[in-house]
């Protein structure tokens, strides 16, 4: 083997060509971008989350879920912290969380672009699209549109790590985000947007937006529930446990718990104990949760705002309560790709060996990162999952060399 392209600088993409400072060969990294990990600066609100203590197959969804399975048997995708202490990158633990030990993204972004730059068998590559890809015998030829200009170039081995539907400052269709896997023959599992904000028809929350509270998320088709973070918008609802919950979302109608830490029941005998006295609904639920959130809750149970708890009916307590811990919210849909962090599906899992991620259809052509079937839960999976492709695809071309 003498030239390798990587296609590609996200998270995979920079650590493969990381992983591979000590290889014999020339590496070659295509980023279409002025400069590399543009969505990896954003990522955690710009503190970059790494990985997760709780790290398993259940944080991920294919369309192959047996595929899925498969892969996560691989030794090397039991302990993503060590990929990255390899890397040099120094993270902190945040209760079950590893955020980047600096908590600045772009900063960690910089210092991997200065050691690519620095890496004597690199050559980074910026401001320039792999638009085609063909095969020439053994070789790969690759068309590459650069400033203007259209060259083309010859590889021994081809790295897709090209990302997904949303790459920065590019949208297109299917054929086009996905060009080079389809033109060698590999099918694409059905894509959709994933780690999605959800709009809300009636904007229900606009009058609340910027409100950040933690509730309990369900899914009213399957039941599957999730409890987290929530931010209200003028659209709907964001923030990471509304980018998870998107990718579990069956339907368009789902409930929403404001009360996610409390018992029903154990809200209700609080609630009947200050039946006794002049004590004032709203200032009861200001205990557990933000002043308009409680305004806009009372209101929408028809509870005026200085009515005392002694003077709610039963029928009252029960709109109340149904408000509080089942909140339905109706034609929730997920938001464009422009919007999401990840796109579900991809490049068929069953035509890539997946104990080395090597095309089944050709040698020496290997895929990693959101290109394929794969995708993570929100804070870190991702990033770790793009860490594992980098140091199986780069492990097995060091056995193959």
């Amino acid at each position: 083997m003498k030239k390798i392209a990587v296609v590609g600088a996200g998270p995979a993409g920079i650590y493969t060509s990381i992983l591979l400072k000590d290889f014999p060969v020339g590496v070659t990294l295509f980023e279409q971008n002025k400069s590399i990990g543009e969505k990896l600066k954003l990522t955690g609100g710009g503190r970059m989350n790494i990985t997760n203590k709780v790290f398993s197959v259940d944080k991920f969804s294919s369309s192959q879920p047996k595929l899925l399975k498969h892969f996560f048997k691989n030794p090397i995708a039991k302990n993503p912290e060590s990929i990255f202490s390899e890397l040099g990158i120094e993270w902190v633990w945040e209760e079950n969380r590893a955020i980047l030990a600096s908590g600045e993204a772009v900063e960690e972004v910089f210092r991997l672009k200065n050691e690519l730059e620095q890496q004597k068998n690199v050559n980074l590559v910026l401001g320039s699209k792999v638009s085609a890809v063909t095969k020439k015998g053994d070789l790969f030829e690759l068309t590459v549109q650069s400033h203007g200009k259209t060259s083309k170039e010859v590889f021994d081995v081809l790295i897709l790590m090209s990302g997904g539907m949303f790459r920065v400052r590019e949208f297109g269709d299917k054929e086009q985000i996905y060009t080079l896997p389809i033109s060698l023959g590999h099918k694409i599992q059905t894509i959709t947007p994933s780690l999605s904000p959800l709009s809300i028809e009636g904007k229900p929350f606009r009058a609340l937006a910027g409100i950040s509270l933690r509730v309990e998320l369900t899914d009213i088709q399957t039941k599957k529930s999730l409890k987290g973070d929530l931010v209200l918008t003028h659209f709907g609802i964001s923030g990471p446990v509304v980018l998870d919950f998107s990718s579990m979302l069956s339907g368009t109608e789902m409930e929403m718990n404001f009360l996610p830490d409390i018992l029903e029941s154990d809200f209700v005998e609080k609630f009947q104990v200050f039946r006794q006295g002049k004590h004032f609904v709203r200032t009861f639920l200001k205990a557990f949760l933000p002043q308009r959130v409680v305004d806009f809750l009372l209101e929408f149970s028809q509870i005026e705002k200085e009515s005392l708890i002694a003077d709610i009916s039963k029928e009252k307590l029960k709109k109340l309560r149904r408000n509080l811990f089942r909140y339905e919210l109706n034609n929730v849909s997920k938001q464009d790709f422009s919007a999401c962090w990840t796109t579900k599906g991809g490049v068929d899992l069953a035509e890539v060996s997946l104990s080395t991620l090597e095309s089944k259809k050709h040698q020496n052509l290997f895929f990693g990162g959101e290109i394929l079937d794969i995708d993570g839960l929100c804070g870190g999976y991702n990033i770790s999952f793009a860490a594992i492709c980098a140091k199986i695809v780069t492990e097995t071309l060091k056995k193959l060399a």
